[in-house]
Formats: C-alpha cells, structure tokens, sequence
C-alpha cells in the first residue's frame, strides 16, 4: 500500500476491532484510509467489486472470514472470477488477492469451520497456496501480489498464535507457486501435507521417528490442481515407495484423492503398496469442542496410520 494507491483491502470490519477480526489489517485504517474498505455482510457483493476493481487496474485484496462464506459468494468466486481470464482470451488480468481463515478446532460449529481446498480445487483459474509458517506466508503473498491471476491464501487459526522465525532484513522475498519444500527427509513413507498440517507433521517428526518411521514429510505449499509440485513427490516416492497424503478436511472437501489418483498414473512403478489418504471423519463439525476433536483428525491417529502404511498394514 506504501508503494502503490491502487491496491484496496475489502471486507467485512476489516477496518475495525484494531485491523479486522482477525488482526490482519492491524494499523493500517489510520495509515491508509483510503485504501481499507468496509463492507455489509455481503460476500456476493464485496467479491465481485474485488473483480470489478482487479479488472480495472487496481490490485484487490478481499477478506472472506470464513471459508464457508464464499457458498454464499459462490457465483462470484467460481462462475466469474475463476473462468474470466479464459473467458476474456487472456485480455483482462484478474490481480486478485482473497484470504480467509480455516477455523477448524475452535468450536465454532458447521457453518464456520470449512477447510476450503477442495471446494476452490473444482474451479481451475484459481491459484491455491497454504503457508505452514510466517516465512511461506510472507513469501507467497509476495508472489500472489505480482500474479494476474486470482489467488486464494488459506489461513489457519491454528498457527495465528505461532511465532515463527523471520529474516531480519528485506521481506520483500518471493516464493514462487508450485514449489513444495521438504520439511523433513527419510526413506521410509512420502508424507503430503499443507497449511497447519504441514506444520503438525513437521511437529510430529521426532515421534515419527521413534515409532520407527522414517517419513519425509513435504510441505505442498501450492494445492491448485495445476500447481501439485509432482517433481518434489516423484523423487520422494521413487526413494520410498509407500505415497500418504494426511489432511485435516473430511475426505469429501479435500484434495487427497485427486493427488493419489495423479500420483498413481504418474509413479505407479514406484509405489510397492497402495497410497493412503488420511483425513478427519466426514462429518460436519458440531459447536461442541469434545465432538468437535472426536471428529477432527489427531495426532494420534496420525501416527498410527503412518506406522501401519510403513509395515503395510494400511487399514
């Protein structure tokens, strides 16, 4: 915003309780008035003035508090914002930025707790990415305010309160989409995850390690269809053999299937045992938090899945 009066924040109250409901915007109402805009409680509306705006030069950058919101926007979202560079023969740019925050595991109940990967994965047009950590973020949305595509940046209340390590000069890094990192190496199970996953799988290694797991875990980072880093999985899988993707979606919202299926045709030499998919229940998640963790996959279950794929035991 300092270097360029085109781009706008819009959404919900995203100019008050001190930078939105989430703190995203903290201080920048009084440095940049002109530039934070809030809105009705109208998904459909704000997101389409955010492709109106990104159609007409400016860079838009639209909140949406919960995933489970964009339903409600969803013409604007997958119908017009997703397809309009296809549908306009790459004529018009769509430099779009949305956020929105993944609240699974706060007893927040079925309406507010949506994991949005597989939803926005129906859609192509879009480009997907979900930061484990405070550098990834900063990176990829350095990335997604150069792209001219529509970006969606899945956020995580689980890693809000997270510090994490920082580069103490420039921010002004990028992280290029279709990237993934490997958080950590081993040659017994190519372990898939993203967002706060990635980081839980992260935080699961030594565990891993002592039930005699030697998983590499990769952080996808990108999870659009179209920015799948199968390079990264490929190597992994060949010096494996044994493919896991672990999700916090139900099996139904997520991308799993679809990376399996991909990786099957792919590296099917490679793999000496079925794939796995790992996810929580397919279950709407109650407001209630003892429901809500019996529903929500855990780590726990996590651990002994790894170990019975790695004994090929997969149940």
């Amino acid at each position: 915003m300092e270097r360029d009066g085109n781009v706008v924040l819009i959404g919900e109250e995203v100019a008050n309780f001190g930078g939105g409901a989430y703190g995203a915007a903290k201080g920048l109402p009084a440095r940049f008035p002109k530039q934070i805009v809030n809105t009705p409680i109208s998904e459909a509306g704000f997101t389409g003035l955010g492709l109106g705006a990104a159609m007409s030069g400016m860079r838009a950058i639209v909140e949406i508090m919960f995933p489970d919101f964009s339903l409600v926007a969803a013409d604007q979202l997958f119908n017009q914002i997703a397809k309009v560079r296809h549908m306009y023969g790459g004529g018009t740019d769509v430099p779009l930025v949305a956020r929105t925050r993944v609240a699974a595991g706060f007893g927040y109940g079925a309406q507010h707790s949506m994991d949005p990967v597989g939803l926005f994965g129906l859609f192509s047009g879009w480009r997907v990415v979900a930061p484990a950590n405070a550098f990834d973020y900063i990176g990829l949305f350095n990335t997604a305010m150069t792209s001219l595509d529509p970006v969606l940046i899945i956020e995580h209340g689980a890693l809000y309160g997270r510090k994490f390590p920082l580069p103490a000069a420039s921010r002004d890094y990028c992280i290029p989409f279709g990237k993934a990192r490997v958080v950590r190496e081993g040659a017994g199970i190519t372990v898939l995850g993203y967002g706060s996953m990635a980081q839980r799988l992260q935080d699961l290694g030594a565990r891993l390690d002592a039930s005699g797991v030697e998983a590499e875990i990769i952080d996808l980072r990108t999870v659009d269809f179209a920015g799948i880093d199968y390079e990264t999985i490929g190597r992994s899988v060949e010096k494996t053999g044994v493919l896991a993707v672990v999700e916090e979606a139900p099996k139904s919202q997520s991308i799993g299937a679809g990376i399996i299926a991909e990786a099957v045709e792919r590296f099917f030499d490679f793999l000496d045992g079925p794939p796995g998919h790992i996810t929580s229940l397919d279950v709407p998640p109650s407001v209630s938090r003892v429901l809500e963790r019996a529903a929500l996959l855990s780590d726990e279950a996590v651990v002994d899945q790894l170990i019975a794929m790695v004994r090929r035991r997969w149940k």
